[in-house]
């Protein structure tokens, strides 16, 4: 996760914030649990693989099984950048835009922006998320220094 064009951790302050309300909250938490294993399965797999591919994720909260199906890592059409899906609801459905990025021979998956697109009222801003994630993109790659190691 980096900040974005207005110095925010976006993705980071969500986790945070979710992470937060999931002491209080079983869907907040069984939310977390679910996200936590899809980006763990990003870490574990190609990105290839998961490509408009049907995942399946399974987690175990209060010693019950809950599975989850449905296509995880979808391209943008504007190269590199990438949607990690994740539908809260029926109505609700969280994007966390990134684009993968080797730097000093370390591979990166750099999260930059999130949001929850809406099916009612109809709220997309994939459009605009991604070209923004595409402006991050720029800067990475014009000094990854700074975004990747913090210099």
């Amino acid at each position: 996760m980096i900040h974005d064009e207005n110095d925010q951790n976006v993705v980071g302050e969500y986790l945070q914030n979710l992470y937060e309300k999931s002491k209080l909250s079983p869907k907040a938490k069984l939310h977390l649990m679910f996200l936590n294993s899809a980006f763990n399965l990003l870490s574990v797999q190609t990105l290839e693989s998961l490509i408009n591919k049907r995942t399946e994720l399974t987690i175990t909260l209060n010693g019950e099984q809950r599975t989850k199906h449905y296509h995880l890592v979808k391209p943008l059409r504007l190269i590199p950048i990438y949607e990690l899906r994740y539908a809260m609801n029926g109505n609700e459905h969280l994007r966390f835009l990134f684009f993968p990025f080797q730097h000093r021979r370390q591979h990166y998956y750099v999260f930059v922006k999130c949001f929850i697109k809406m099916r009612t009222p109809r709220i997309d801003e994939t459009d605009k998320m991604r070209n923004l994630t595409f402006e991050m993109y720029k800067r990475v790659k014009k000094n990854p220094e700074y975004y990747l190691e913090g210099n």
